[in-house]
């Protein structure tokens, strides 16, 4: 998961990106477009193979994938061939991403524990990760960058791979691979009753998707800061995130999951609300703060709710969660893009708006039980 926060750091590369690939705000939505919709289609052939192959063999493809898409990406120089490079690199991060949710959720009572524990990781990875990246840049390029991570994750590919093979050997069950998911029954609710809790994850996560791309952007355009206070956007963004996932994982065991998310779905509109009204670069780095804090339970939240409902089905629901959560982190971003190129940066708060209120209504429609 912190290959995958490492690789994400779209706020702070995307201006780099754009200029090596002449693209406008539009264009540069659609390059965020193309990699989760990568990530949309392959999860939606891996729901339904997750539960047959194992959740720990789709983390040991996923991760080199992610390397192989991330040296080609930094190498070429046609935006015909970055297409389907873009979309190879949505599938690696989806698989690794969906393996380890998947592994989490199957850990019964505790699940909550461990989605809330691997999701502040991932989090707490973020907040330094477009630091480090903005330090990187200032004296080289978005494809050092890329290509320095993608080195980092075939050495965790490596290690992983050989944590798993011992304890594979290790196993007292030889014919049973360790994360290995239990067999589906044709018993229990059905799928669609999870269908308002994929609306509203894809809604949260694609308020998620636009303040991860766009932050560093909408601070720098909107209030003219120099680029060291800009870099601090996407870190106070992924700080709140962190911040909200370490406290969902206590807060989840004690209040419902429904009224965690419709609390949550509420918050990134005050916040850009405040900051609209308040106009100051300060206020905004606060605000992405508390959107951060908004956005923080999408996945972890999403993913305990939908397998309490399919418990019989845990693969077939953490996939569903995760691949809405993609989808709108794809969809959302791209959407802004195409708004600010027609109005201004500031056209960013109907997008949050309109993102938050499609996810509250979606929860608040969910049943109880």
């Amino acid at each position: 998961m912190a290959m995958i926060a490492w690789t994400r750091t779209y706020s702070v590369l995307l201006p780099g990106i754009m200029e090596t690939f002449s693209m406008s705000p539009g264009q540069g939505g659609r390059f965020i477009a193309t990699i989760e919709g990568g990530s949309f289609f392959a999860l939606l052939v891996l729901g339904f193979a997750i539960e047959r192959i194992g959740a720990a063999r789709v983390v040991l493809v996923g991760l080199p994938t992610v390397s192989v898409s991330l040296i080609l990406m930094s190498s070429v120089q046609s935006s015909w061939l970055l297409a389907p490079i873009l979309v190879l690199l949505g599938s690696g991060m989806a698989w690794t991403a969906t393996g380890v949710n998947t592994l989490m959720a199957t850990t019964g009572e505790r699940r909550s524990f461990y989605l809330g524990f691997t999701h502040s990781v991932f989090s707490a990875v973020s907040v330094v990760a477009p630091l480090v990246a903005g330090w990187v840049l200032v004296s080289h390029t978005w494809q050092t960058w890329y290509r320095g991570v993608s080195v980092l994750i075939l050495c965790v590919t490596a290690f992983v791979w050989r944590f798993e093979a011992s304890s594979k050997n290790s196993n007292d069950q030889p014919g049973q691979q360790r994360g290995d998911l239990p067999d589906a029954t044709s018993g229990g609710p059905s799928v669609w009753t999870i269908a308002t809790i994929c609306l509203g994850v894809f809604a949260l996560a694609g308020v998620q998707g636009v303040f991860n791309s766009w932050s560093y952007l909408y601070v720098t355009n909107l209030y003219e800061v120099k680029r060291e206070f800009a870099n601090f956007a996407p870190a106070c963004f992924w700080c709140g995130i962190l911040g909200g996932r370490i406290g969902l994982t206590w807060a989840a065991q004690v209040f419902s999951v429904r009224a965690l998310l419709i609390i949550s779905g509420l918050i990134p509109a005050l916040a850009m609300g405040a900051e609209r009204w308040c106009s100051s670069p300060w206020v905004a780095l606060a605000a992405m703060l508390l959107a951060g804090l908004g956005v923080s339970g999408t996945f972890q939240l999403g993913t305990q709710w939908a397998v309490e409902r399919l418990p019989h089905r845990i693969g077939m629901a953490s996939t569903a969660v995760m691949a809405f959560c993609w989808l709108g982190l794809g969809l959302w971003p791209w959407a802004a893009g195409v708004l600010i190129e027609k109005t201004s940066y500031s056209g960013l708060l109907g997008i949050v708006l309109a993102g938050s209120l499609v996810a509250t209504l979606a929860f608040v429609t969910t049943p109880r039980s």
